[in-house]
């Protein structure tokens, strides 16, 4: 039986992974769970969090080589530049002198806020890339969930969930922000919170196609973290007790995610580390273009090969 969170090892064994005793060590198992795929990490959490590395890594080779996966990637990964483009331009084109510097921060604003949100217009491409993961990575061959749905009902019904998850990165938890911003110092700290929940919900983002094209129906899920630990935070003061209302709030406004938030409370470390790297694949030129596609591959990689894991804490 594995440890809580933990997956359970495939071959070769997860203990043939270099021993975790500096950075350069840190380095090549990143390099050996990239090499061998259907390894599993130890119990350690750091080994966890490099493993979701790796998978970030590995998902950036096969978008590079695997033709089949690249060819999918290409076509919503350019109407998205184009789009990006487009709105960057018109946004600055207003001025008398418009810089290029400028147009070219309103296209990464853009890009980054597009890439936190659900692809709503680009929902069949996307999922394409999704399936063609499952396949690049040594999955079984995935489902289409939304195969008899029109394109019109689609883009209603992913556009909602877009408007949805918009409310959920901008205001979630704004008054959990205020309440730590009011407190002395706590400018830097409300800061970091508000940016905490912004790159959390990148990550679910990765994840919900990967979770969506699995074989069978969706199931709802445990109550959402967040909404446990608010709940908890306002039942040990009265002064804390509007936060209630937050978790309760917030419990209805993000149902439609709540596989994918149990997944990252199943597999914190793995999903951090995941995370993490995905965030720094945006910041490499041209290779960023390429960041849904490079988390959709690692996120249906890091899904695919947890299916052993077990539903406890890390």
């Amino acid at each position: 039986m594995s440890a809580p969170g933990q997956m359970l090892p495939r071959e070769p064994d997860a203990a043939a992974a270099p021993r975790l005793d500096g950075p350069r060590a840190a380095l090549r198992a990143i390099a050996w769970y990239a090499a061998n795929p259907a390894a599993a990490p130890t119990a350690s959490r750091l080994d966890r969090a490099l493993y979701g590395v790796a998978q970030v890594f590995q998902a950036t080779r096969l978008v590079a080589t695997d033709p089949a996966l690249r060819r999918a990637a290409l076509v919503p990964t350019a109407i998205t530049f184009a789009g990006c483009a487009l709105l960057a331009t018109l946004a600055t084109a207003a001025a008398d002198d418009p810089d290029p510097a400028g147009t070219f921060h309103a296209f990464l604003v853009t890009f980054v806020g597009l890439a936190s949100m659900p692809p709503t217009l680009l929902q069949r491409l996307w999922l394409r890339v999704a399936l063609e993961a499952r396949r690049a990575v040594g999955l079984a061959p995935g489902e289409d969930a939304f195969a008899e749905v029109g394109y019109l009902r689609l883009v209603v019904a992913e556009s909602a969930k877009a408007l949805r998850q918009a409310l959920v990165v901008s205001i979630g938890i704004a008054p959990l922000v205020l309440l730590v911003r009011i407190l002395p110092f706590g400018t830097f700290e409300a800061t970091a919170l508000a940016g905490a929940w912004t790159f959390y919900w990148i990550v679910v983002d990765a994840l919900e196609l990967p979770i969506e094209v699995l074989v069978g129906p969706r199931t709802d899920g445990p109550s959402p973290w967040y909404s446990r630990l608010l709940g908890r935070a306002a039942r040990a003061s009265w002064l804390l007790r509007p936060l209630g209302a937050l978790a309760r709030f917030l419990d209805r406004l993000t149902r439609p995610w709540r596989e994918e938030v149990a997944f990252t409370d199943r597999h914190r470390f793995e999903t951090l580390g995941l995370g993490l790297a995905v965030g720094a694949v945006l910041a490499i030129p041209v290779v960023g273009l390429f960041f849904r596609s490079i988390a959709i591959v690692a996120a249906t990689a890091l899904v695919g090969r947890a299916d052993g894991g077990t539903a406890g804490e890390g």
